[in-house]
């Protein structure tokens, strides 16, 4: 399993054939694939708000048909994507070590929830400090 960040939540709503997302998105299996409800909104604002950031040039380069499958994938997230809510989250949130962000924080406790790899587009040396204090890993993606 893995805990996908916002970019690349993008990449696999717009159904990209990025050579460097498929094969992570693959080992995850059928099932497999969560992001945070933090990265989901992120996202989605950063689409429903366009302006000159990494979503929405991103965003922009995808072709009419990928552009709506995102579309339709912000309002309704797809099953396939799992999402965990703050309710079994929080718990685990609140003794984190580390000091981490709202985000980081809820990152990390998808992953140990779900026992899952987080993969990121951006490095974070707070959430790769303390994910792998608890014994998760952290992958980067570069997405150029």
């Amino acid at each position: 399993m893995i805990v996908i960040d916002d970019a690349l939540l993008l990449v696999v709503l717009g159904d990209q054939d990025d050579s460097r997302v498929a094969p992570i998105v693959q080992s995850a299996g059928l099932g497999g694939v969560f992001t945070t409800g933090l990265w989901y909104l992120r996202l989605a604002r950063a689409l429903a708000r366009p302006g000159s950031g990494v979503h929405t040039r991103a965003f922009m380069r995808l072709d009419d048909d990928r552009r709506s499958r995102v579309r339709a994938g912000l309002g309704e997230l797809p099953e396939e994507i799992g999402l965990i809510t703050m309710r079994r989250l929080v718990p685990v949130m609140s003794v984190l070590p580390g000091g981490l962000n709202l985000l980081a924080s809820e990152a990390l406790a998808a992953a140990v929830v779900l026992d899952a790899r987080i993969v990121l587009t951006t490095r974070s040396p707070p959430l790769m400090s303390a994910a792998a204090a608890v014994g998760m890993s952290v992958d980067v993606v570069d997405l150029g």
